[in-house]
């Protein structure tokens, strides 16, 4: 049979363990408010009974006493599938942030339809065309096909000039990313080093893996990856020695060299040929991401740089077009027709980013060849000739005339705009679902951590009564036995 000092070693071991339980408990309730916090709990486990199962155990056969309880551990409260699947769909929802948001942008530079966008000032173009070719002669006329002209380059160029700003913030941001990837890896491979002491001594690093997972929460949206836990061999077996490795592709964000943990810098292109990539900083072999914000922004660099190439597509075969027909007219004075597009700088090809009506033609109106080669000065047929390629369909348009190629790829901008809207606002619910799932596991509840609190009080104050019971009989062992009175 045990002895009279038996209990006191088992209502101890119940009030150190409640009281560990109260502990974790206060700190739960700490942080109900920080961000990437796990609910922690107190893991109880009754001791081994007493004695231990032998042929000689004292007391013989037939009886085992319970010795009371132990806290295991403090573990996280955490479903690593659902960090992973949170992760995955965060990436996306990133991605199509910032796709929606270039977008977004891009459809205020074409404003369409409105009285302001090319559209109109197309048709008002083509409109002056065709009443020059009524009024040849007509001063007010021709300065009205002149000034259409020259509000249509302006607009040309004043796109081209948005469509360029927005693809280098797209650059600056991708840059701005590249840093911020850096910095994420360089502070988890820190925490990697922290943790790892920590688990070799036998503890639990609970709140600096939260930080890490905060981390890699974060790092999720930016570009996608995928983690391995970093294993070591002790006693011919393999175990988890609390880092992780970050892994872009096939190489390794951060690494675990030997003991230590480091990160690799990721760099972002800067020369023409490169801009909106991303490399590795040691190697130079390019990074393609599958999701997150940088692949976001590098299919919406690519977007921009399509609407680039349409208008300046669009300019140019408009000007060759115009240039083509004005040069077979001749002007009020008899002179044959010049270009009446001109390049604005030392291109070498017409472009929405320099077409500008000729010098020659703003300076001087009458230099318009509005009549045939054989028409006298009242002769509008080669101004109607120019109106009519309204209608001519370009081969180098996708054989459309010009309004519908225009047209065309923006209501495609339209199309994309308001996928990128939907997938955004269908990525928003999942994530918001998914993170709602998450926090009933791992999220604190301010009630259930008060009856967690009052539940470890009441064991607390259990243990406790229990050695003053114990205690009473042993008084009554040593202080009142034998004694007559």
């Amino acid at each position: 049979m045990p002895g009279t000092f038996f209990g006191f070693n088992t209502a101890l071991r119940g009030m150190q363990a409640q009281q560990r339980g109260i502990y974790t408990t206060s700190h739960n309730i700490a942080n109900a408010n920080t961000e990437g916090y796990t609910r922690q709990q107190v893991v109880l486990a009754a001791t081994p009974a007493y004695p231990v199962p032998a042929m000689n155990r004292p007391g013989g056969q037939g009886w085992q006493i319970g010795t009371g309880v132990d806290s295991q551990e403090t573990r996280r409260l955490r479903d690593e599938f659902l960090d992973t699947q949170i992760r995955r769909e965060t990436g996306s929802l990133g991605q199509w942030q910032q796709i929606q948001d270039v977008l977004q942008q891009v459809e205020v530079v074409f404003n369409e339809p409105s009285d302001t966008g090319l559209s109109t000032l197309m048709s008002q173009f083509w409109a002056a065309w065709q009443e020059l070719s009524k009024n040849a002669e007509s001063s007010p006329v021709r300065t009205t096909v002149v000034e259409t002209a020259n509000a249509l380059a302006e607009a040309f160029n004043h796109s081209y000039q948005q469509l360029t700003t927005i693809q280098d913030d797209i650059d600056q941001s991708i840059a701005l990313k590249v840093t911020e990837v850096n910095s994420i890896a360089q502070q988890i491979a820190d925490l990697n080093g922290q943790i790892k002491n920590i688990v070799a001594a036998g503890d639990q690093p609970n709140d600096l893996m939260d930080q890490r997972d905060l981390l890699l929460d974060r790092l999720s949206k930016i570009i996608d990856f995928s983690v391995e836990k970093n294993m070591v061999t002790v006693n011919d077996e393999a175990i988890a020695d609390g880092q992780i490795k970050i892994k872009l592709g096939d190489q390794y964000l951060v690494d675990v060299n030997g003991a230590d943990s480091s990160a690799v810098n990721i760099v972002a292109g800067t020369d023409d040929a490169n801009k909106g990539k991303i490399f590795w900083g040691d190697s130079g072999d390019e990074i393609v991401p599958a999701n997150g914000e940088i692949k976001g922004l590098q299919k919406a660099r690519e977007d921009v740089q399509t609407y680039l190439t349409n208008l300046n597509t669009l300019a140019g075969e408009l000007a060759a077009a115009i240039n083509e027909q004005h040069i077979l007219g001749k002007d009020l004075t008899g002179a044959s027709g010049e270009d009446f597009f001109v390049i604005g700088d030392n291109s070498d090809t017409i472009t929405a980013a320099n077409i500008q009506v000729n010098s020659q033609i703003m300076a001087d109106v009458s230099k318009i060849a509005a009549a045939a080669k054989d028409g006298g000065p009242g002769d509008g047929s080669n101004a109607l000739a120019i109106a009519q390629l309204q209608h001519k369909l370009i081969e180098n348009l996708d054989n459309t005339t010009f309004d519908d190629y225009y047209k065309n790829f923006t209501a495609k901008l339209g199309v994309d705009a308001h996928e990128a809207t939907r997938m955004t606002t269908n990525q928003g619910v999942l994530v918001d679902q998914l993170t709602n799932r998450k926090e009933s596991i791992s999220g604190v509840s301010l009630d259930e951590e008060m009856a967690n609190m009052l539940q470890y009080q009441r064991a607390y104050e259990a243990s406790a009564r229990m050695i003053t019971t114990l205690d009473s009989m042993l008084d009554k062992i040593i202080n009142g036995m034998g004694v007559t009175r």
